[in-house]
């Protein structure tokens, strides 16, 4: 399943801010930390609650929250996802955290998989800033695939839209939440990478 928000206006107003070549790398950084909030708050449609008690003005109530959120771990790609992921922790806020470094066409190292906790039945969200060939996000979701986890969500903050429909063609389990989609493919170099927009290392 591939769900993106191209078409909200919430998301065309951030993307905007997105786009721009005259905000320095910390105000992009919070760009990026919006995008992740906006997924994480679509993401959680996917997920369930569970009661709980909370401290009301008026006493003990009960409130909700996020069932099992331990057994949700965010694996963002580094660097440029960092911010994305960032973005997503405002709701996941107790779920497992890992930075991840995969190679283009070939995913984890073997280092890195053995970092990463049984994820048996657990929930991965998969975290880049953008994929535009998906060269580097398929030998990862096949990688953690072969782990029996419960779900696999996959977020970025753009994608071209025939990448989409590959990816969404070849993993039908999978649930892509997409910022939005582009009709501009290109891979990032120089000023251009997002990576080095976001750390100013232009």
């Amino acid at each position: 399943m591939l769900k993106h928000f191209t078409d909200k206006k919430a998301v065309q107003l951030i993307a905007t801010d997105s786009r721009r070549t005259d905000i320095t790398p910390y105000q992009l950084s919070q760009v990026h930390i919006e995008m992740g909030k906006y997924l994480a708050y679509e993401i959680l449609e996917e997920l369930d609650l569970e009661d709980c008690e909370i401290q009301h003005p008026q006493g003990i109530k009960i409130g909700r929250r996020l069932k099992n959120e331990k057994d949700i771990l965010i694996l963002d790609f580094m660097r440029a996802g960092v911010y994305l992921g960032d973005g997503l922790r405002f709701i996941f806020q107790t779920s497992p955290y890992f930075h991840i470094t995969p190679k283009r066409g070939e995913g984890l190292s073997e280092i890195d998989l053995s970092s990463l906790k049984s994820l048996e039945g657990k929930v991965i969200i998969l975290v880049d800033s953008v994929i535009n060939t998906g060269n580097t996000m398929m030998p990862v979701i096949e990688q953690i695939s072969k782990f029996n986890p419960e779900k696999i969500f996959v977020t970025c903050q753009v994608m071209p839209y025939d990448t989409a429909k590959i990816l969404e063609k070849k993993y039908p389990d999978v649930l892509f939440f997409i910022f939005r989609l582009s009709y501009n493919k290109y891979v990032g170099k120089g000023k251009t990478d997002t990576g080095n927009r976001l750390f100013g290392t232009l």
